[in-house]
């Protein structure tokens, strides 16, 4: 038995691992198709963001025309039964319109924590902690 709980959170791990990487650094939006249940709760959305699999990909979307070279790098995840917990750094370029910001060709680094729950292979919830304070004061918004 403790072998098969095992080989789940290895997948698991495996599961948040591409669906980042597909996300994040190449921009793949049908992966939320993939890998997120349609009725996805995010615990901690984006200001306006609408709930579900579509609120998450149109989010998405706003970043990654905001910062069209987003990539993550993955420092550490953790799995223990249903949950991944992914720390990563996030970098990219404002070359698009973000909360009323106009491009500025300013690159950012922040770091987030993420913390996925899965159901047969599938996110079923999502909590995250950005460090958006260091994002906007990258982007020049709020005064370091």
């Amino acid at each position: 038995m403790e072998d098969s709980k095992n080989l789940q959170v290895e997948k698991n791990k495996l599961i948040c691992r591409e669906f980042f990487h597909g996300l994040h650094d190449e921009g793949n939006f049908s992966i939320i198709d993939d890998y997120v249940e349609p009725n996805v709760v995010s615990h901690d959305p984006f200001p306006g963001q609408a709930e579900g699999s579509k609120g998450l990909k149109k989010t998405m979307k706003i970043f990654r025309t905001a910062f069209p070279d987003m990539q993550v790098v993955i420092h550490d995840m953790i799995a223990e039964e249903d949950k991944v917990m992914t720390k990563f750094t996030v970098k990219g370029t404002h070359q698009g319109n973000f909360m009323d910001m106009a491009p500025s060709g300013k690159s950012i680094s922040y770091e987030e924590v993420v913390i996925l729950r899965l159901e047969n292979g599938k996110i079923v919830e999502h909590w995250a902690v950005a460090d958006a304070l260091s994002m906007m004061q990258q982007l020049g918004a709020i005064p370091v």
